[in-house]
């Protein structure tokens, strides 16, 4: 089968590689349908994570059952599924407790050995372990483009909407306007606030953020707490959502909330220790909130509002490329020339 391999910093290839079975009862394999690429790919893209040349890239995918291990109840061959970017058991303590983004036997596709082997979704096949609490079954009349998000992104924008305690009336900051921030920026909405400010500083981002009913904001061209403050009546945002992960974007998240306001961090970090202001904290009475996304417990709900039409995250896609042409994807994602990027193997 064909599939994206790494081969080196910003260096991808599509190359044939041997198809994947599935070995436990637990397992199921995946003709993928639909893939895309992701802010996180470029991590492993840039070589802040380790991977070994020829490992299989992509988390974001949907596709048909082909085949499924005798102890897979929920789902059978002929099955429209979309996954989880990550695979969590179900039966640990913390998998217990909801927490399956914090599970004992985690382990994320798309990131060779170093993040626990699986295989890849940018690819014609993968198999998923662990496949009753790893996917969710696509309603009847969904397409791909409607669905495929549901397993990454738009889950991660509703666990940053939903963290960021936000109130019918109140003016949100999302920081932000990539695919993540622009999911953060649409799920706001479902919480009744008066304003939700989007800011970045690319165009083609902030206008579909507007489109998704953010008020945008290009922080190269304004100072954007002031922007803030001066459309918040000198006060500030009651809450804001961090989606890059770089310093200076989680400063301006820090910065443009009221006191006794929430911030509410899914940006991936791009360092492992930074200095964090704890005496404006303590001032300013704020509560921090961050992680990566328990996607497992929004999967259904989000399927549900996109199926109500209450929900739109395949308006975010700019680009509709073939898996062949996965290199150049990746090239354009890296050089911020497309929002969205998916691929048809």
């Amino acid at each position: 089968m064909k599939g994206a391999t790494f081969q080196g910093v910003e260096k991808v290839s599509v190359v044939d590689v041997a198809k994947p079975s599935i070995h436990g009862a637990d397992e199921v394999l995946i003709k993928v349908t639909l893939s895309a690429v992701c802010g996180s790919d470029l991590h492993a893209y840039h070589g802040r994570i380790p991977m070994a040349a020829g490992e299989l890239l992509g988390h974001e995918f949907v596709g048909v059952v082909e085949e499924a291990g005798s102890g897979v109840k929920r789902f059978k061959p002929g099955d429209r599924v979309v996954a989880s970017f990550y695979i969590a058991c179900g039966h640990c303590t913390l998998c217990r407790k909801g927490w399956f983004n914090e599970c004992e036997n985690l382990a994320t596709f798309g990131f060779g050995r170093v993040l626990g082997g699986l295989g890849g979704g940018q690819a014609e096949y993968i198999v998923v372990p662990m496949a009753d609490q790893s996917m969710e079954p696509i309603p009847a009349g969904m397409t791909d483009e409607q669905a495929i998000f549901v397993g990454d992104i738009l889950a991660t924008g509703m666990f940053a909407a939903e963290r960021a305690e936000i109130k019918p009336g109140d003016a949100v900051a999302v920081v932000g306007a990539g695919p993540v921030g622009l999911m953060a920026t649409m799920c706001a909405q479902l919480f009744g606030p008066a304003h939700v400010f989007a800011i970045d500083m690319v165009d083609s981002r902030l206008e579909i953020a507007q489109e998704l009913g953010g008020t945008p904001i290009n922080s190269s061209r304004v100072n954007a707490i002031e922007a803030v403050e001066d459309q918040t009546g000198g006060i500030g945002a009651d809450s804001s959502i961090e989606a890059v992960g770089v310093p200076s974007s989680i400063d301006t998240a820090m910065r443009c909330v009221r006191g006794g306001g929430t911030i509410s961090m899914v940006g991936v970090p791009s360092e492992l220790n930074g200095d964090f202001p704890y005496y404006m904290f303590w001032e300013k009475s704020l509560t921090f909130r961050c992680g990566r996304c328990n996607v497992q417990r929004y999967m259904r709900p989000l399927l549900d509002l996109i199926a109500a039409g209450r929900l739109h995250p395949e308006k975010i896609i700019s680009h509709r490329m073939k898996l062949d042409d996965a290199e150049e994807a990746y090239r354009m994602f890296a050089a911020r020339e497309a929002t969205k990027i998916v691929l048809t193997p």
